[in-house]
Protein backbone atom coordinates (compact mmCIF):
# COMPACT_ATOMS: atom_id res chain seq x y z
CA UNK A 1 0.00 0.00 0.00
CA UNK A 2 3.18 2.52 0.42
CA UNK A 3 2.26 3.13 -3.42
CA UNK A 4 -0.50 4.96 -1.99
CA UNK A 5 -0.51 9.15 -1.45
CA UNK A 6 -2.59 9.47 1.58
CA UNK A 7 -3.14 12.72 4.19
CA UNK A 8 -4.50 12.17 7.39
CA UNK A 9 -6.13 15.42 8.20
CA UNK A 10 -6.65 14.90 12.12
CA UNK A 11 -3.92 13.44 14.56
CA UNK A 12 -3.12 14.22 17.59
CA UNK A 13 1.02 13.64 18.09
CA UNK A 14 0.97 16.15 21.19
CA UNK A 15 -1.84 13.85 23.15
CA UNK A 16 -0.79 12.76 26.54
CA UNK A 17 -1.60 8.81 25.38
CA UNK A 18 1.47 8.69 23.38
CA UNK A 19 4.21 10.45 25.95
CA UNK A 20 2.47 8.38 28.69
CA UNK A 21 3.42 5.41 26.92
CA UNK A 22 6.90 6.60 26.05
CA UNK A 23 5.97 5.81 22.59
CA UNK A 24 8.69 7.30 20.16
CA UNK A 25 7.17 10.06 17.10
CA UNK A 26 9.70 9.36 14.99
CA UNK A 27 8.80 5.61 14.87
CA UNK A 28 5.23 6.36 14.55
CA UNK A 29 5.66 8.82 11.30
CA UNK A 30 7.54 6.02 9.82
CA UNK A 31 5.23 3.15 10.70
CA UNK A 32 2.68 5.77 8.76
CA UNK A 33 4.68 6.12 5.44
CA UNK A 34 5.54 2.79 5.06
CA UNK A 35 1.45 2.36 4.29
CA UNK A 36 1.33 5.70 2.34
CA UNK A 37 1.12 8.83 4.58
CA UNK A 38 2.41 11.69 2.92
CA UNK A 39 1.86 14.37 5.41
CA UNK A 40 0.02 14.39 9.07
CA UNK A 41 -1.88 17.06 9.96
CA UNK A 42 -1.09 17.40 13.58
CA UNK A 43 -3.71 19.12 15.72
CA UNK A 44 -3.70 21.12 18.87
CA UNK A 45 -6.39 21.51 21.45
CA UNK A 46 -5.61 23.14 24.58
CA UNK A 47 -2.56 25.06 26.02
CA UNK A 48 0.06 22.28 26.17
CA UNK A 49 -0.68 20.21 22.87
CA UNK A 50 -0.94 23.60 20.96
CA UNK A 51 2.79 24.00 22.39
CA UNK A 52 3.97 20.62 21.52
CA UNK A 53 2.34 20.76 18.28
CA UNK A 54 5.02 23.81 17.72
CA UNK A 55 7.67 21.90 18.80
CA UNK A 56 7.20 18.42 16.69
CA UNK A 57 6.72 21.00 13.87
CA UNK A 58 10.49 21.94 14.09
CA UNK A 59 11.68 18.22 13.99
CA UNK A 60 9.53 16.11 11.57
CA UNK A 61 9.14 17.60 7.71
CA UNK A 62 5.73 15.89 6.69
CA UNK A 63 4.06 17.37 9.80
CA UNK A 64 1.90 20.15 9.42
CA UNK A 65 0.31 22.05 12.08
CA UNK A 66 -3.24 23.32 13.67
CA UNK A 67 -3.79 25.48 16.55
CA UNK A 68 -7.00 25.80 18.82
CA UNK A 69 -8.93 25.31 21.77
CA UNK A 70 -11.23 22.89 22.23
CA UNK A 71 -14.59 23.39 23.27
CA UNK A 72 -14.09 20.85 26.67
CA UNK A 73 -10.36 22.90 27.44
CA UNK A 74 -12.43 24.94 29.72
CA UNK A 75 -9.97 26.59 31.77
CA UNK A 76 -7.80 26.89 28.77
CA UNK A 77 -10.25 28.94 27.22
CA UNK A 78 -8.55 31.95 27.79
CA UNK A 79 -7.90 35.27 26.07
CA UNK A 80 -4.09 34.94 26.98
CA UNK A 81 -4.06 31.40 25.17
CA UNK A 82 -5.83 32.81 22.24
CA UNK A 83 -3.44 35.56 21.85
CA UNK A 84 -0.52 32.83 22.00
CA UNK A 85 -1.90 31.18 19.36
CA UNK A 86 -2.40 34.01 16.82
CA UNK A 87 1.21 35.27 17.80
CA UNK A 88 2.13 31.29 16.03
CA UNK A 89 0.15 31.97 13.18
CA UNK A 90 3.18 33.33 10.85
CA UNK A 91 4.74 30.21 11.20
CA UNK A 92 4.30 28.88 7.58
CA UNK A 93 3.75 25.21 8.80
CA UNK A 94 0.67 26.20 10.75
CA UNK A 95 -2.29 25.81 8.10
CA UNK A 96 -5.45 25.61 10.13
CA UNK A 97 -7.43 26.62 13.20
CA UNK A 98 -8.70 23.49 15.45
CA UNK A 99 -9.27 21.46 17.20
CA UNK A 100 -12.43 24.16 17.79
CA UNK A 101 -16.17 23.94 18.07
CA UNK A 102 -19.07 22.91 20.25
CA UNK A 103 -19.89 20.02 22.13
CA UNK A 104 -23.33 19.32 23.49
CA UNK A 105 -22.89 15.94 24.85
CA UNK A 106 -19.77 16.67 26.75
CA UNK A 107 -20.66 19.51 28.77
CA UNK A 108 -17.39 20.49 30.82
CA UNK A 109 -17.98 23.73 29.75
CA UNK A 110 -20.72 25.86 29.94
CA UNK A 111 -22.49 26.29 26.72
CA UNK A 112 -22.71 29.99 26.29
CA UNK A 113 -18.46 30.09 26.80
CA UNK A 114 -18.33 27.40 24.30
CA UNK A 115 -20.09 29.90 21.60
CA UNK A 116 -18.14 32.97 22.69
CA UNK A 117 -14.68 30.94 22.51
CA UNK A 118 -16.08 29.45 18.92
CA UNK A 119 -16.54 32.72 17.43
CA UNK A 120 -13.25 34.28 18.58
CA UNK A 121 -11.36 31.19 17.19
CA UNK A 122 -13.56 32.07 13.90
CA UNK A 123 -12.85 35.34 13.83
CA UNK A 124 -9.16 34.40 14.22
CA UNK A 125 -10.01 32.53 11.15
CA UNK A 126 -10.99 34.46 8.91
CA UNK A 127 -8.31 37.24 9.90
CA UNK A 128 -5.77 35.09 9.23
CA UNK A 129 -7.69 33.25 5.53
CA UNK A 130 -7.32 29.81 7.59
CA UNK A 131 -9.48 26.71 7.28
CA UNK A 132 -11.33 25.66 10.24
CA UNK A 133 -10.88 21.91 12.13
CA UNK A 134 -14.78 21.38 13.18
CA UNK A 135 -15.49 19.42 16.45
CA UNK A 136 -19.40 19.59 16.56
CA UNK A 137 -21.18 17.02 18.96
CA UNK A 138 -24.66 17.27 19.32
CA UNK A 139 -24.45 20.63 18.32
CA UNK A 140 -24.77 20.81 14.53
CA UNK A 141 -28.05 24.01 14.84
CA UNK A 142 -25.95 25.46 16.45
CA UNK A 143 -22.64 25.56 14.63
CA UNK A 144 -23.59 25.93 11.80
CA UNK A 145 -25.63 29.34 12.00
CA UNK A 146 -22.50 30.55 13.95
CA UNK A 147 -20.09 29.18 11.22
CA UNK A 148 -22.51 30.72 8.95
CA UNK A 149 -22.90 33.71 10.18
CA UNK A 150 -18.69 34.09 10.43
CA UNK A 151 -18.43 33.98 6.43
CA UNK A 152 -15.71 31.07 7.13
CA UNK A 153 -16.00 29.34 3.91
CA UNK A 154 -13.49 26.60 3.84
CA UNK A 155 -12.73 24.17 6.51
CA UNK A 156 -13.27 20.43 7.73
CA UNK A 157 -15.91 18.65 9.56
CA UNK A 158 -13.79 16.49 11.98
CA UNK A 159 -14.38 13.07 12.92
CA UNK A 160 -18.33 13.89 11.16
CA UNK A 161 -20.89 11.70 12.87
CA UNK A 162 -24.08 13.53 11.60
CA UNK A 163 -26.52 12.73 8.32
CA UNK A 164 -26.86 13.49 5.24
CA UNK A 165 -28.70 17.12 5.63
CA UNK A 166 -26.07 18.19 7.73
CA UNK A 167 -23.67 17.22 5.35
CA UNK A 168 -24.98 19.02 2.75
CA UNK A 169 -25.38 22.36 4.66
CA UNK A 170 -21.66 22.50 5.37
CA UNK A 171 -20.71 21.78 1.68
CA UNK A 172 -22.82 24.51 0.39
CA UNK A 173 -20.97 26.59 2.76
CA UNK A 174 -17.59 25.41 1.31
CA UNK A 175 -16.53 22.73 3.55
CA UNK A 176 -15.19 19.13 3.38
CA UNK A 177 -15.94 16.16 5.09
CA UNK A 178 -14.11 13.64 7.34
CA UNK A 179 -14.23 10.14 8.10
CA UNK A 180 -12.51 8.71 10.85
CA UNK A 181 -11.87 4.99 12.48
CA UNK A 182 -15.57 4.72 13.74
CA UNK A 183 -16.83 4.02 10.34
CA UNK A 184 -15.22 0.63 10.31
CA UNK A 185 -17.27 -0.14 13.44
CA UNK A 186 -19.76 -3.29 13.30
CA UNK A 187 -22.45 -1.96 15.62
CA UNK A 188 -25.49 -2.36 13.24
CA UNK A 189 -27.10 1.11 13.39
CA UNK A 190 -23.92 3.08 12.95
CA UNK A 191 -23.16 0.67 9.68
CA UNK A 192 -26.10 1.66 8.25
CA UNK A 193 -26.25 5.38 9.14
CA UNK A 194 -22.65 6.20 7.53
CA UNK A 195 -23.01 3.90 4.69
CA UNK A 196 -25.77 6.15 3.92
CA UNK A 197 -23.88 8.89 4.46
CA UNK A 198 -20.85 8.04 2.85
CA UNK A 199 -22.81 7.22 -0.13
CA UNK A 200 -24.46 10.67 -0.76
CA UNK A 201 -21.51 12.86 -0.07
CA UNK A 202 -19.69 13.34 -3.20
CA UNK A 203 -16.17 11.96 -3.12
CA UNK A 204 -14.96 15.87 -4.09
CA UNK A 205 -15.65 16.78 -0.33
CA UNK A 206 -14.42 13.88 1.67
CA UNK A 207 -11.37 13.48 3.66
CA UNK A 208 -10.14 11.16 6.01
CA UNK A 209 -8.58 11.14 9.03
CA UNK A 210 -7.30 9.04 11.97
CA UNK A 211 -7.95 10.96 15.03
CA UNK A 212 -5.12 9.45 17.12
CA UNK A 213 -4.94 8.29 19.41
CA UNK A 214 -8.85 7.75 19.27
CA UNK A 215 -11.06 6.18 17.41
CA UNK A 216 -9.11 3.17 16.79
CA UNK A 217 -10.73 1.35 13.22
CA UNK A 218 -11.64 -2.37 13.60
CA UNK A 219 -9.50 -4.71 13.82
CA UNK A 220 -7.64 -3.11 15.98
CA UNK A 221 -10.53 -1.14 18.07
CA UNK A 222 -10.10 -0.96 22.13
CA UNK A 223 -6.46 -0.32 21.12
CA UNK A 224 -4.32 3.05 20.79
CA UNK A 225 -4.78 4.31 17.64
CA UNK A 226 -1.38 5.18 14.99
CA UNK A 227 -1.86 7.19 11.52
CA UNK A 228 -1.20 3.93 9.89
CA UNK A 229 -4.13 2.56 10.46
CA UNK A 230 -5.86 5.02 8.35
CA UNK A 231 -5.80 2.66 5.51
CA UNK A 232 -8.75 0.55 6.93
CA UNK A 233 -10.77 4.38 6.79
CA UNK A 234 -10.11 4.31 3.44
CA UNK A 235 -10.45 1.28 2.78
CA UNK A 236 -13.93 1.72 4.00
CA UNK A 237 -15.09 4.22 1.86
CA UNK A 238 -13.56 3.04 -1.00
CA UNK A 239 -15.89 -0.06 -0.45
CA UNK A 240 -18.88 1.86 0.23
CA UNK A 241 -18.41 3.88 -2.96
CA UNK A 242 -17.34 1.21 -4.91
CA UNK A 243 -14.34 2.20 -6.14
CA UNK A 244 -10.27 1.23 -6.03
CA UNK A 245 -8.96 2.18 -3.36
CA UNK A 246 -5.73 3.59 -4.96
CA UNK A 247 -8.26 5.84 -6.98
CA UNK A 248 -10.21 6.86 -4.00
CA UNK A 249 -6.95 7.54 -2.09
CA UNK A 250 -6.00 9.42 -5.01
CA UNK A 251 -9.10 11.76 -4.98
CA UNK A 252 -9.13 12.16 -1.59
CA UNK A 253 -5.79 12.96 -1.15
CA UNK A 254 -5.85 16.02 -4.24
CA UNK A 255 -9.57 17.18 -1.90
CA UNK A 256 -6.83 17.83 1.09
CA UNK A 257 -4.62 19.61 -0.47
CA UNK A 258 -7.70 21.82 -1.56
CA UNK A 259 -9.30 22.56 1.49
CA UNK A 260 -5.83 23.11 3.87
CA UNK A 261 -4.55 25.32 0.86
CA UNK A 262 -1.52 23.35 0.36
CA UNK A 263 0.45 23.08 -2.99
CA UNK A 264 2.65 20.47 -3.60
CA UNK A 265 4.56 19.81 -6.44
CA UNK A 266 3.14 17.40 -8.88
CA UNK A 267 -0.21 17.53 -7.53
CA UNK A 268 -2.71 18.66 -9.76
Amino acid sequence: MNNLSIFDTHCHLADKKYHQQNLNTKQIIQAAAAVGVKYILNVGYDKESNQKVIEQLKEFSNLYGALGLHPNSNEDLTEENLIWVEKQLTNQKIIAIGEIGLDYYRTFTDIDKQKYWFKRQLELAKKYDLPVLLHIREAFADAYEIVKESGIKKGILHCFTGNWEIAEKFINLGFYVSFAGNITYKNAKWKERWGQVIEKIPLERIVIETDAPYLTPEPFRGRINYPQNIIHTLTKIAEIKKMDVKVAAEKIYLNTLRTLGINLPNSK
